[in-house]
């Protein structure tokens, strides 16, 4: 009898201990399991963090870059001017300057990439337009975004203003669970003639390649800057766009007066245009710049009058680099 009750103790005491290295293989494994998933967590915040600071290096670098070959070109141009006889740098000019205007309407800011400047004042031809709709992708098929009006066909853009663009817009929907931003008019080949809000064929910042309109049709489907105060999406964008290398392109601010006719694109950086939904590319550098008003004693600058301070423009009335 007392080996039975031995023995049935040992069966106790058996089954205790695997309960007991049970619970706490169970205990180990979750704890295991929280640790990778935490450090995953930490490493893909890592990543993400590296990625921005890489994108902001590489942006600097591509502006110190453009600078440097502005000056240079500058410097080999003064060289061969005084090389030449002055007969000779006359026909020269007038041929190059005859080639340019064919080209790109006459505008000395086609070659400044992302900080290209198509207004009134500084016009870009026909054929430069036609030329630049083959350099653009499809941002409802790259990146799902859809053109919210069906008459205004594809919403073409430049790939790298598009994947920012992509990066924009998830944020802005992660922001406002359930809602969707949709472009209204990206790229345009030709303008419009229906007043203050609209521009000819030639002077439109949408013939860039750089820009797009944006809405949430949540807060209703019409471009009105009255109903600024309703548009949550705009009023984000405005506050988070730099970020993503975006620029309110016609801030209120710079509008040059009231929304009437003329058009008035002044010397010192006014647009002529007040509106709300339009966004431009300019990369992350510069959209913060702009944004915080660097040269613009801390408010939101235009793009005009940033150009000006950095000396890429030297004179806005008159379209000169």
């Amino acid at each position: 009898m007392k080996i039975f009750k031995r023995s049935k103790k040992d069966k106790v005491s058996k089954r205790l201990l695997f309960s007991i290295i049970f619970v706490f293989a169970v205990v180990v494994g979750v704890s295991t399991f929280l640790i990778i998933q935490g450090v995953q967590k930490a490493e893909a915040e890592r990543i993400e963090a590296e990625r921005i600071v890489e994108e902001k290096r590489l942006e600097e670098e591509r502006l110190k870059a453009e600078e440097e070959a502005r000056k240079k070109e500058e410097e080999t141009s003064e060289e061969s001017t005084e090389e030449t006889s002055e007969e000779t740098s006359t026909n020269s000019s007038s041929n190059s300057n005859s080639n340019s205007s064919s080209m790109n309407g006459g505008n000395c800011t086609t070659s400044f990439g992302n900080l290209m400047l198509i207004n009134p004042n500084f016009t870009v031809s026909t054929s430069w337009i036609a030329s630049r709709k083959t350099q653009l992708i499809s941002v409802s098929k790259t990146y799902g975004i859809s053109e919210a009006k069906a008459s205004n066909g594809d919403n073409l853009m430049d790939a790298e203003a598009a994947k920012h663009l992509g990066e924009m817009v998830k944020a802005y929907e992660a922001y406002n669970s359930g809602h969707t931003m949709q472009t209204r008019s990206c790229f345009r080949q030709v303008g419009t003639t229906c007043g203050r809000l609209c521009a000819k064929t030639g002077t439109s910042d949408h013939h860039t390649g750089l820009t797009c309109d944006l809405i949430d049709s949540t807060y209703g489907t019409d471009l009105n800057t009255d109903d600024y105060s309703k548009h949550k999406e705009w009023q984000w964008l405005k506050a988070n766009s730099y970020k993503y290398g975006f620029i309110d392109r016609f801030p209120e601010a710079w509008a040059g007066g009231s929304m009437s006719e003329p058009i008035n694109v002044d010397a010192n950086g006014s647009t002529g245009l007040f509106e709300t939904w339009h966004y431009r590319y300019v990369g992350v550098t510069v959209a913060t710049e702009i944004a915080t008003g660097k040269y613009n004693n801390g408010k939101y600058d235009s793009l005009e009058h940033y150009l000006k301070s950095i000396k890429k423009v030297s004179d806005l009335k008159n379209g000169k680099c």
